[in-house]
């Protein structure tokens, strides 16, 4: 037992040092006002876009909808590592105040986004509802309560080797979280509510009692442990470098007339080579792609023409400070440091890449702008978003690439 208890301080420690060396960097950054003064400018425009709500729209749906997907996705962080399928197998009996622990600390966890989430509902619930404040305090404790549920369910089900088992269990979960808050939130029935609190606990009971029979999937807890964390390390990997992550690559063949004809040059290399990267690694093409979506969507439905602004220049930023870590892509690479080329020419490839990217990127907001509000307010983000995107990748993006190699 007291190997056990050791072994998780020794793991709990481990996790939040690794946690502190990279949010050094990614607290300590322009981003992080780029970032509090987008948020600032989004709850300022939301403040607003709530007081013209009437009592006709859904709120105790849309919010049973959010806040039952944020309850559903619940995984536990076991911190475990691959060398653990071997040495820690024999141990498996007594490791199970290890993983009580390690549901606690998930919920911890996980909790601060329940917290955000439900203070951001609540102007929106009182304004097409009426009520007070004081019923967010009852909803937090239902909310927790549910939490916990949903972790304890999800690591029983954790036990059965079926992946298929995993996805209809999220399904199910977020079904029964949706009717709960929505028969809460819609102030219907109190019978409603109850016997959807009845099918939950026998579903828990269910799990826990067939639970009991079967072993850990050390295997499947590893890997789940591996890509909770390369997410993380993706997320570092856009402000300094970042050793444990391993990209994923996909061919993209039905792209390669997007990447225009290069000339066969020395000078050439690194254009090919980022333009390449870009195209076929997933850490850099589908950010591009979500953040284009994302940006696109909002700009689309927003009828706020300084909103639209604010969006389309912040994601043109957040777009091409991302995409700047694709300069050490490739510098464990051996081969690479063979090019013919001189160090100026490959920062000078990546600005080029980037720069038509957050051309293409303005021309797509601008047409967003335009079908979401008018044709002059398309033409003011496009022409601000091409001004942006020459400023970013003229000026600022080569003075990051220097502070980068400093």
């Amino acid at each position: 037992m007291r190997q056990v208890e050791e072994l998780w301080k020794s793991r709990i420690a481990a996790y939040y040092s690794e946690l502190r060396k990279y949010l050094r960097y990614m607290l300590n950054d322009h981003l992080l006002f780029v970032l509090v003064f987008g948020l600032g400018a989004a709850l300022y425009y939301y403040s607003g876009w709530v007081k013209t709500l009437g009592e006709t729209f859904p709120a105790p749906f849309i919010m049973a909808v959010f806040l039952g997907a944020l309850l559903s996705w619940s995984p536990v962080y076991t911190f475990l590592m691959r060398a653990d399928t071997v040495f820690l197998l024999p141990l498996e009996e007594r490791m199970v105040p290890y993983f009580h622990k390690a549901i606690w600390t998930s919920f911890l966890s996980q909790s601060y986004l329940l917290i955000a989430a439900l203070a951001l509902f609540m102007p929106l619930y009182t304004q097409v509802r009426g009520g007070s404040m004081k019923v967010f305090f009852f909803w937090l404790l239902l909310l927790a309560i549910i939490k916990v549920w949903n972790l304890v369910v999800r690591w029983h089900v954790l036990k059965i080797q079926e992946k298929e088992s995993r996805q209809i269990d999220w399904g199910v979960r977020l079904a029964l979280n949706i009717l709960l808050l929505y028969f809460v939130f819609s102030k219907a029935a109190v019978l409603f509510a109850l016997a959807v609190a009845v099918v939950m606990a026998a579903y828990y009971l269910y799990f826990r009692k067939i639970s009991r029979r079967m072993a850990l999937k050390w295997e499947t807890l590893v890997e789940l442990e591996e890509k909770r964390m390369a997410a993380f390390y993706r997320m570092a990997n856009l402000f300094t470098d970042v050793p444990h992550l391993r990209g994923t690559v996909k061919r993209r063949k039905w792209l390669d007339k997007l990447l225009g004809y290069i000339p066969f040059d020395p000078a050439n290399t690194y254009t090919y080579l980022f333009r390449r990267t870009f195209v076929r690694m997933n850490e850099f093409f589908g950010l591009y792609v979500r953040l284009t979506v994302i940006a696109a969507l909002i700009i689309c439905f927003s009828g706020q023409a300084v909103l639209q602004l604010i969006i389309a220049l912040l994601f043109i930023y957040l777009t091409g400070f991302q995409l700047l870590p694709m300069i050490r892509r490739h510098e464990t690479k051996i081969w690479v440091s063979l090019y013919p080329v001189s160090p100026e020419r490959k920062s000078a490839s990546l600005l080029e890449l980037i720069g038509r990217l957050l051309l293409l990127q303005a021309i797509i907001f601008g047409l967003a702008a335009w079908a979401g509000h008018s044709v002059s307010q398309g033409g003011i983000v496009v022409v601000a978003g091409i001004v942006f995107a020459l400023f970013f990748a003229k000026m600022y993006a080569p003075a990051r690439l220097r502070k980068m190699f400093r």
